[in-house]
């Protein structure tokens, strides 16, 4: 009996220190309660195996109040990127709404809102406005939701305006306009509300908008005109995605330089079809091509 009270005594003592010991894995660590949705203690594998990463993060959810205990390693990743592998996993929460196609594709018993039909961006509209606290909402100010998805002009229209007026910096080798310009465009991405964007223009935007800050921020701290034009190369690709999924009312021509770095290339956008190269400005203005055209 002694010997069965011992064993039984290590396997609770086993079991109560894990979550320690694991938590105690993670350096730097920083803990924080979150908010994410789900239907049923058969989400919570789907959820902790999203956020759950080896050394960096860990979370713990409880499938009665709704809430995480979440605990992170602060230098290698972050609350906002945690909560993304989450939603891009099917499950909202108090940062990201998860993609509906993806959402729908959870087993049944972890279908929160229950089954989603017709429009998937009118259900997206439709969840967005159910999860907002209309307590605090200025109704004289607000904008309605279907007002907005009638709307013929993208939410993300000032960043590709933003962008297009880099490009022009960039032609004519103005260091001073582009520093400028980054900056306004720093400023228009963190304005964006997910809430608002088009169903295909959301899903894109969770995947890129990392890219886009550090890119941009990158842009705004760059000394010379030659570090502005290598981080404009990988800001072009970024924007690409986005604008593709915009479905843009005006033509957008996608060009293509195989001279720049080193011959490895680089693409630009812009709404003229004459080649003016952002890469080379005056040195060679016409070098390049226009390989995609949007529309």
């Amino acid at each position: 009996m002694k010997t069965l009270n011992i064993i039984t005594l290590s396997i609770l003592l086993g079991i109560a220190t894990t979550p320690v010991l694991a938590v105690a894995q993670i350096k730097n660590a920083k803990t924080e309660t979150v908010k994410i949705e789900g239907a049923s203690t058969n989400c919570k594998n789907q959820i902790e195996k999203a956020a759950n990463k080896n050394h960096e993060s860990k979370l713990a959810w409880n499938a009665a109040t709704k809430e995480a205990l979440l605990t992170y390693n602060a230098e290698k990743t972050s609350k906002d990127e945690v909560l993304k592998r989450v939603a891009l996993a099917g499950f909202d929460n108090e940062i990201y709404n998860a993609p509906i196609d993806v959402y729908q594709s959870l087993d049944k018993e972890c279908q929160y809102k229950g089954e989603i039909k017709g429009n998937t961006h009118q259900n997206k509209v439709a969840q967005d406005h159910a999860t907002m606290d209309h307590s605090t909402m200025d109704h004289e100010k607000s904008m309605d939701h279907s007002t907005a998805s009638s709307s013929s002009t993208s939410k993300l229209e000032s960043l590709y305006n933003h962008y297009f007026a880099i490009k022009d910096a960039l032609i004519k080798g103005d260091t001073k306009t582009v520093s400028a310009k980054a900056k306004t465009l720093k400023s228009a991405i963190t304005a964006v509300k997910m809430g608002e964007l088009e169903s295909k223009e959301h899903d894109v935007w969770m995947a890129v908008m990392k890219d886009l800050n550090t890119q941009v921020t990158t842009l705004v701290s760059a000394k010379n005109l030659e570090s502005q034009r290598l981080v404009f190369s990988s800001l072009s690709d970024t924007i690409y995605k986005l604008i593709k999924a915009t479905d843009p009312a005006y033509t957008v021509y996608y060009s293509h330089c195989p001279m720049y770095n080193d011959g490895k290339g680089a693409n630009w956008l812009s709404k003229e079809k004459a080649i003016q190269n952002p890469y080379y400005g005056s040195q060679m203005l016409t070098c390049g091509a226009n390989k995609e055209i949007i529309k």
